[in-house]
């Protein structure tokens, strides 16, 4: 059973009490990496936003083993960056990393260089699954999740008949 939350202390503190039961519980939690959202939705910057990613996983970590961490928007931010947001959640301990399509933005050949990049630009990245989270604004959630299986990841994260906020997300029997 996983719990989702944002960087926010309290939202990781109530997703580990609702899991409390669990047998394997997973906390996901995450904060946006793109230019967009480090300016305007959390009027930060870069480093910043690596701070306050790496206190959630930590924080998240003394709750549970399993966490997985979700850099929103991550198709529209720079692989150089977006690496380097890997690389610190992975040394925090983070066992999953989504690699979200948050607004269906890239193009398979994208999406799956974004995920090559990460395999090979990211220190430490064996220790965690690479998660496709796509969606289909622009009708190319699949095509972009099994492009991203091809460059490396291990999980894909889909829905049900792609049900999920406006055009949905990945299909699972499209996966």
């Amino acid at each position: 059973v996983c719990g989702l939350t944002r960087a926010v202390e309290n939202d990781i503190k109530v997703a580990a009490e609702a899991l409390i039961h669990a047998k394997r519980p997973r906390i996901h939690t995450g904060i946006g990496t793109s230019e967009s959202h480090i300016k305007f939705k959390f009027n930060s910057n870069k480093d910043e936003i690596i701070e306050r990613a790496v206190a959630a996983v930590t924080y998240a970590k003394s709750f549970v083993e399993d966490v997985e961490f979700y850099a929103e928007d991550a198709g529209r931010t720079d692989n150089g960056f977006l690496a380097r947001v890997c690389e610190a959640v992975v040394k925090a301990g983070a066992t999953v990393l989504n690699i979200p399509d948050t607004t269906g933005y890239c193009l398979p050949e994208e999406y799956g260089a974004k995920i090559k990049y990460l395999k090979e630009n990211v220190a430490g990245i064996h220790k965690a699954v690479l998660s496709c989270h796509c969606h289909n604004d622009l009708g190319l959630a699949t095509a972009n999740s099994i492009a991203g299986v091809m460059n490396g990841a291990r999980q894909i994260e889909c829905t049900i008949n792609g049900i999920g906020e406006r055009a949905g997300n990945t299909s699972l029997e499209e996966v």
